[in-house]
């Protein structure tokens, strides 16, 4: 698909296929070729269904609904059941999450909560206190717009601040020097192994993690307000302003669609990794409003022929 040449442009030449002015639902082989994308069916009703997000696998997923976090689970056949995991989250701002070991934490930004599936070691990021080791007063980690974990450390931001734990400590931090400021309101963060990407106006990176060494700018732009995404090779992606950006697990950064697609997306965007039928596909929703139209449109070309006398 591309926006960004005029119609009269869109084959590639000798023999090499055509460009797509536009792709509605549709999937793109490797091949070249193009089919239909299969239909949906309604799998679990709800009344204010938000903020999804799976573990990396995809053995469960957790919600909102209604100001309530649930579980849902789909069997072998393909039947869903839903469980209730915690109420109270959500009814106003959207839920982030983390996994962190075995359990996951989360927050709206007013409350914060985890998730334990199983028994380990994590602590349960609601029960934290103010805690004294030594010489050091550590407090609980607060509520935030965005959470990641990365190398034992928990990250939060709160507004164009990010806090980040102590080490293997995940709820508790010292306040004193546990943070670093960025120069707007942080919309994305994303933890990978190489480091911390941190989208706050521009795209940030800082290698290693945190406390922060060196913190770089990688992009010029930023990105929508989400939860980023995450794959089993250990890579992320999220949707900038200028489309799907993703990373590898070594800090590597690419703009998938910058070169091909225009636009200019604005307001809050959700990306899903989605494998089927052979194929890996990063999709990607926008809210309203978001200008992802920008440079779609026919190509017009005219004659002015002057009448004569």
């Amino acid at each position: 698909m591309d926006t960004r040449v005029p119609d009269f442009s869109l084959t590639l030449g000798q023999g090499a296929g055509h460009l797509l002015r536009d792709a509605l639902n549709v999937d793109v082989t490797e091949q070249g070729t193009i089919k239909t994308r299969p239909g949906y069916t309604l799998a679990q009703t709800g009344t204010d269904c938000h903020s999804m997000w799976a573990p990396v696998g995809g053995a469960y997923a957790l919600y909102c609904d209604d100001g309530v976090i649930c579980r849902l689970d789909v069997s072998g056949d393909g039947a869903v059941t839903r469980t209730t995991i915690e109420p109270g989250y959500g009814s106003a701002t959207p839920v982030r999450y983390a996994q962190v070991n075995e359990a996951v934490y989360f927050t709206d930004g007013l409350r914060v909560g985890s998730y334990h599936p199983s028994i380990g070691p994590t602590p349960i990021w609601a029960a934290a206190m103010l805690t004294t080791v030594g010489d050091q007063q550590l407090s609980p980690m607060p509520a935030g717009q965005h959470i990641a974990y990365h190398f034992g450390r928990l990250l939060v931001a709160v507004g164009s601040a990010l806090i980040y734990s102590e080490p293997f400590t995940p709820h508790l931090r010292d306040e004193a020097k546990g943070f670093e400021l960025f120069p707007e309101a942080i919309t994305c963060l994303v933890a990978v192994e190489a480091g911390v990407f941190v989208v706050a106006g521009n795209t940030f990176f800082i290698a290693g993690g945190f406390p922060a060494q060196t913190v770089r700018a990688v992009l010029d732009y930023g990105a929508p307000d989400q939860q980023a995404g995450n794959r089993p090779d250990g890579g992320a992606h999220w949707m900038s302003e200028r489309g799907i950006v993703s990373v590898s697990k070594d800090g590597e950064i690419a703009n998938l669609q910058e070169k091909r697609v225009a636009l200019d997306a604005s307001g809050a965007a959700s990306t899903l990794y989605r494998r089927a039928g052979g194929m890996e596909t990063i999709v990607a929703a926008l809210s309203d409003p978001s200008s992802t139209s920008a440079g779609v449109g026919s190509y017009a070309q005219a004659r002015i022929v002057k009448k004569g006398t």
